[in-house]
């Protein structure tokens, strides 16, 4: 148990916390307006994508500049595919829960092509990117883990989100939204407006959790870094309620339960992969209050 145990485990599974904790809190602000977003992973992998190539392109720039761009444009290449099925949403009626998962799907064997075409790195068999400048990379906090200064961003991040939704006008209006767009309406709320901006924040967030994965953990964009990452910040979302100051734990928790599940399969040779399994059987548990409060409800 000693191997499966220390600090490098504690430092790896932290650190995919604050991915986790990050886009759960963006997952929650959706949420709360009403709508899903089920593109979390192509977000996740557009955004480090685009901010591994900025700062790789802007190599020139002090870190100091060059950092706050690349998340500003992570956030704007997760926020996209948002913003576009929420128009799509306003125009034709399709829901955002399936759109957003189609745009995802479209743009993860785009920018798989791109990693493995043009933007691949000329050294080594790595299918990935450049990697970024040490000047851009996050100071590690327990070496040889990947832990950084990140995570308390994240932390950040979901006091933000709290603050919003709980603590201010608009938080109120996405709420009401939430629960009944025909009577936010008839209240006199603009609920295109505000299902377009929950949907901006959650996608622009996932970007962020991207671009912080590229810059405090991977330092690289490599093929496939998102995988399950959307899927298991969502149910992490899901076991906090949708409240984004449950999400600093419920994020903790699904990383544990994850980086655990993948040593142990490592460490006994297991052939198959068992963190797929727990989470699917995390997401069946919560889905099934999950329904019958909706049958309730009707």
């Amino acid at each position: 148990m000693s191997s499966l145990f220390n600090l490098y485990f504690f430092g790896q599974f932290m650190a995919l916390s604050a991915i986790y904790i990050t886009a759960a809190a963006a997952d929650s602000i959706i949420i709360k307006s009403g709508e899903y977003n089920l593109g979390g992973e192509g977000q996740i992998y557009s955004g480090g994508f685009v901010a591994a190539i900025f700062l790789i392109k802007m190599n020139s720039m002090p870190a100091a500049a060059a950092i706050p761009l690349a998340f500003l444009a992570a956030f704007t290449a997760g926020a996209i595919p948002m913003i576009l099925s929420s128009l799509i949403k306003k125009t034709s009626g399709a829901i955002i829960l399936l759109t957003s998962f189609l745009f995802s799907a479209a743009t993860i064997p785009l920018i798989d092509g791109l990693i493995t075409g043009i933007f691949r790195t000329k050294q080594g068999n790595l299918l990935s990117t450049e990697f970024i400048q040490e000047k851009f990379r996050f100071t590690r906090l327990l070496p040889p883990s990947s832990l950084n200064p990140y995570i308390f961003v994240s932390a950040a991040i979901c006091l933000a989100a709290f603050y919003l939704l709980y603590k201010t006008d608009f938080g109120q209006r996405i709420r009401i939204t939430g629960k009944s767009q025909e009577f936010a309406r008839y209240s006199g709320y603009d609920t295109d407006f505000i299902t377009l901006t929950a949907a901006i924040i959650s996608g622009g967030l996932h970007g962020i959790a991207g671009a912080a994965a590229v810059c405090g953990n991977y330092y690289t964009c490599h093929l496939g870094f998102y995988s399950d990452m959307g899927w298991n910040a969502l149910a992490a979302a899901l076991i906090a309620g949708a409240n984004p100051a449950n999400c600093i734990f419920s994020g903790i928790f699904m990383a544990f339960i994850i980086s655990f599940a993948d040593r142990f399969a490592l460490l006994n040779n297991f052939n198959f992969d068992i963190s797929s399994i727990i989470q699917a059987v995390i997401l069946i548990a919560i889905s099934i209050p999950f329904t019958r409060t909706k049958k309730n409800e009707r």
